[in-house]
């Protein structure tokens, strides 16, 4: 028994001793901070980053390497509403060209337009307007993740359909299959980077 308690006590001395300030909470790293060789081979994870400024944020799903990787967008938004208008405006926005340097894209077509015509509780209905066609359906598929994954990452929504001219319109799943049913985002969670 006291050789158990002379290492627990062994055990608390260095842990406590080794010089390192404890902390309650993370604290972020700013990037001017962070040693060169770090910066150099580090690319963004597929994590959502929390933003630092604690300014309301969305989070946004963009592509690398054929992957949807989740972004966030600090926005001037504060209801559901406004937070899900700052998400369309952000994907159509595209990825930063920061972003795009590190390799990241959208799959979204040039003169694509979205709007957000209806929100049935959980669900939002989008009119698809514009160009929307001339892709491949991989560009199709990972479009179509991108606006769900967005739109879903909102506390608010659970589900996504699409509409042209009133008239619902089918989607691709990320097995290529189509449909009208609301999608999710199970439907595209393979299509995520890990």
């Amino acid at each position: 028994m006291r050789k158990a308690v002379v290492c627990l006590a062994s055990a608390v001395l260095v842990l406590t001793g080794c010089g390192v300030p404890m902390q309650d909470e993370p604290a972020p790293i700013a990037s001017g901070e962070i040693p060169s060789r770090l910066q150099r081979t580090a690319r963004p994870s597929s994590a959502t980053p929390r933003p630092s400024t604690g300014k309301p944020a969305v989070q946004v799903s963009f592509v690398r390497d054929d992957k949807l990787v989740t972004l966030v967008r600090e926005v001037p938004a504060t209801t559901s509403a406004d937070g899900l208008t700052a998400v369309v405006d952000a994907l159509l926005a595209g990825p930063t060209d920061r972003e795009q340097a590190d390799g990241i894209t959208t799959a979204l077509p040039p003169g694509l337009i979205l709007t957000i015509v209806e929100v049935r509780g959980s669900r939002v209905v989008l009119e698809l307007s514009g160009h929307t066609g001339g892709r491949s359906a991989t560009e199709n598929i990972l479009a179509v993740g991108q606006i769900v994954l967005s739109l879903t990452a909102s506390q608010s929504i659970d589900q996504v359909t699409f509409a042209r001219d009133g008239v619902p319109v089918e989607a691709l799943l990320a097995d290529g299959a189509l449909t009208t049913a609301p999608l999710t985002a199970a439907d595209y969670d393979s299509l995520r980077s890990r």
